[in-house]
């Protein structure tokens, strides 16, 4: 039963033999009770051949704990058994008892799985092994030096732009130029040897590459399992975060098409032009104002009103301000958000939602730089700059007369279009590091290095949301991660189906037609039965056909044909 399997498991496990002897009769005869047999005697007999590959590793680990012969054979089950934290188990275990195994590449098969767990009973069991007077763990490099010397002839790693440790003859620099710029390359004949490269990979990037030599008239021989070198040549590279930047400000390394933004946001910025910001929900279209008032010269306040979180007769007190008495609860003069910015710079969020009598009052205040409190006829002098934004096609709205033309004339001195996330994946590498360290300022927390290459699949992500999305999601990303770096493993997002967006009306039309379609078909193309079965009229389902682009006789001899097949 599994109840005496447990016992006897916890016998061998705790060196208590009694448990097994009380265990043994109730456990069935397989390999596994003929291992337990071999244990309580003082000398184990061989395996048998029948034996499961997890048994198998089992007998060898205990028989090589016990004797004082070479346990090479116990590693090389080590190498191929697939419960990796069996062979963790296993390793500490033995070697916890036999110092004279702890060679280096064994130290540092252990380590990688160590890692891995992040497990610090089992971490701790293993500093405890390394041969130094201190329980730290080896530096990346030593425990690189270690892993080349255990192969045979000239080995060298190459990593970053210019990182690389070897033994042996140092590979021809035009090779090692060709690595670096592709990763692996196909065996060549240089310096009297014959070279060849393996890249190496962790957590799905890219972090270095192997290059081996031999002789040129020896065949090649298969090549070396490079997993105990990916987590140490990634611990390398890691990325530690910059310093946080002001939030406020625009994050950019220079690149197109932000290059072309910030060239026309640095030239207009001094001047008194209204400027209309132009992009997607989330691409940073307020990050763009402040960024243009903290280039001006105004020595106001930038005030900021976001036109679609209001009510018209909210807004209106909100943008112009009120008198006593001019509305119920108004029970004392308001400066409105103009009258505030005042010297300032005023930015409309979300113009395209403002109503269009507000868009006439606004347009008198940007004519007549005067503003009149709700409830007052009094005009008030301003000198403010507006700066406005929305994510809406403000041209098509005022060609339907949803957006007065002359406003957005007076709103458009010049116009700031923000690209998308999606156009800017190119500069990830760069913006990573820096967004990382501007949320874990705002989370209180020390920012982590970042795992190399973790801005490539976050760069396969479609990012609707922009950088707002992809702000939050580090975010959440940060409450995952621990004091180790932070990797793909932290980002929920990776794990989950990406979809194509598609606009509201696409995807509604699309599934209006595939519902069509599939209802003609249950019902043998027969139109009144269809609009039946949808609840329409007959008219109205071939009017939906048409309007769908559905090509009703078309679609009815293809279905005709299949079924004769």
């Amino acid at each position: 039963t599994p109840a005496w399997s447990l016992r006897a498991d916890l016998g061998v496990a705790l060196a208590h033999p009694e448990w097994v002897r009380d265990a043994l009769p109730h456990i069935p005869l397989d390999s596994r009770r003929a291992f337990l047999e071999a244990w309580l005697q003082p000398v184990m007999g061989a395996c048998p051949g029948d034996a499961d590959a997890e048994t198998a590793y089992l007998w060898s680990l205990h028989q090589t704990a016990r004797s004082e012969s070479e346990g090479s054979d116990h590693w090389a089950r080590f190498e191929t058994l697939p419960n990796r934290l069996a062979c963790l188990l296993g390793g500490l275990f033995l070697l916890e008892r036999r110092p004279d195994e702890r060679r280096p590449d064994r130290m540092l098969a252990l380590q990688a799985l160590a890692d891995r767990t992040a497990s610090e009973p089992l971490l701790e069991r293993l500093r405890a092994l390394w041969p130094s007077a201190s329980v730290a763990t080896p530096t990346p490099e030593e425990a690189l030096q270690a892993w080349l010397a255990s192969l045979p002839g000239e080995a060298w790693l190459l990593w970053g732009k210019d990182g690389m440790v070897g033994h042996g003859a140092p590979p021809p620099p035009e090779l090692v130029s060709a690595v670096r710029g592709g990763g692996a390359v196909a065996a060549v004949k240089a310096s009297g040897r014959a070279w060849w490269s393996q890249p190496i990979a962790w957590d799905g990037s890219p972090v270095g590459a192997l290059l081996l030599a031999q002789a040129p008239d020896e065949p090649f021989a298969a090549p070396p399992s490079t997993a105990l070198a990916g987590p140490w040549l990634a611990r390398l590279q890691e990325v530690a975060p910059p310093p946080p930047e002001p939030s406020e400000w625009l994050l950019t390394d220079g690149s197109e098409p932000m290059a072309s933004v910030m060239r026309e946001l640095q030239r207009v910025a001094p001047s008194e032009l209204s400027v209309l910001i132009l992009g997607p929900s989330g691409s940073g279209k307020e990050l763009a104002a402040r960024e243009l008032h903290r280039r001006s010269a105004r020595p106001g306040p930038l005030v900021a009103v976001n036109c679609a979180a209001f009510a018209e007769s909210l807004l209106e007190s909100e943008l112009f301000g009120h008198t006593r008495g001019a509305f119920t609860g108004a029970s004392q003069d308001r400066k409105g958000a103009i009258e505030t910015a005042h010297r300032g710079t005023l930015f409309l969020d979300e113009v395209a939602d403002l109503s269009p009598r507000l868009q006439s009052l606004l347009l008198r205040v940007l004519q007549e730089r005067e503003v009149r409190r709700v409830g007052s006829e009094k005009a008030i002098t301003v000198d403010v700059r507006f700066l406005a934004a929305t994510h809406r096609p403000l041209e098509e709205l005022a060609a339907r007369g949803a957006f007065r033309r002359d406003l957005l004339f007076r709103l458009q001195g010049t116009v700031l279009t923000l690209p998308s996330l999606a156009d800017r994946r190119h500069e990830l590498d760069w913006l990573l590091p820096r967004l990382v360290s501007l949320a874990a300022a705002d989370m209180k927390r020390p920012a982590p290095a970042l795992a190399p290459g973790l801005e490539r699949p976050l760069a396969r992500l479609p990012w609707p949301g922009n950088f707002r999305e992809l702000r939050h999601a580090l975010e959440r990303a940060l409450l995952r991660c621990g004091e180790g770096p932070l990797t793909a493993a932290h980002f929920s997002e990776l794990d989950q189906p990406t979809f194509e967006p598609r606009a509201w009306e696409e995807a509604t039309r699309a599934f209006q037609k595939q519902l069509l379609l599939d209802t003609l078909r249950r019902h043998r193309f027969h139109a009144a039965d269809a609009a039946e079965a949808l609840g329409l009229a007959r008219p109205a389902l071939y009017a939906a056909a048409k309007r769908l682009g559905l090509d009703f006789a078309a679609e009815r001899v293809a279905w005709e044909n299949a079924e004769s097949l």
